[in-house]
């Protein structure tokens, strides 16, 4: 039974990529501190391979690690995700939504009035209402009916009181050959004499 007039409706397809999008967005709006512990972490060892007097192969090392906490920035949805693709074994599904005056009904059951939502974020193609980062409702913005997503944003964060924002994917634009290119010209740039550093 709705509780009054139908405004939107949209179709949801979930198939592995669209269930890893999903993970990623869940891990990029909720999980900021994570995400920036390892962005730390990953530049401190870039640093140290870059600035500090250590072996070659503990340079390497930490290179290698430094790079890869923050190009991998969101490996933690990616381990996520897959566990649940490996559980539904390749099936796709489809899930139609409704949105009526109070509330955002979906074909499975769930029923989320638009007070409960939590966090609203797009990335161009999918918009997610996240109830918390367990309940959340994804569609894509070329299913919506009637096809005015401004209309769609408007109503739901009217409804709502929560403000529509971007997922962050692309915190730090980062080039492991940059780096690499860093070291050499270190390893290459004529070294001050001891002698000379005492006289200044």
């Amino acid at each position: 039974m709705q509780n009054g007039k139908n405004h939107f409706e949209a179709k949801m397809i979930y198939n592995d990529d669209t269930i890893r999008l999903m993970f990623r967005a869940e891990y990029y709006t909720y999980e900021t501190v994570r995400r920036m512990l390892r962005l730390g972490f990953g530049a401190a060892a870039i640093a140290a391979a870059l600035f500090l007097a250590i072996p070659t192969p503990a340079k390497v090392v930490c290179l290698m690690l430094g790079a890869w906490l923050v190009v991998a920035g969101d490996f933690p949805s990616k381990v996520a995700a897959e566990g649940v693709i490996a559980k539904r074994g390749g099936q796709e599904s489809t899930v139609g939504c409704k949105f009526d005056d109070n509330t955002i009904l979906v074909e499975n059951g769930l029923r989320v009035p638009y007070k409960e939502l939590d966090k609203l974020v797009e990335d161009g193609t999918y918009l997610y209402l996240f109830r918390d980062r367990q309940t959340a409702v994804m569609l894509p913005v070329e299913s919506l009916r009637p096809a005015d997503v401004d209309a769609f944003r408007e109503l739901v964060a009217r409804k709502s009181g929560k403000t529509w924002g971007p997922v962050h994917i692309d915190l730090l634009a980062f080039n492991l050959k940059d780096l690499l290119a860093m070291l050499e010209r270190r390893k290459k740039a004529p070294k001050t004499p001891k002698s000379q550093i005492r006289a200044r």
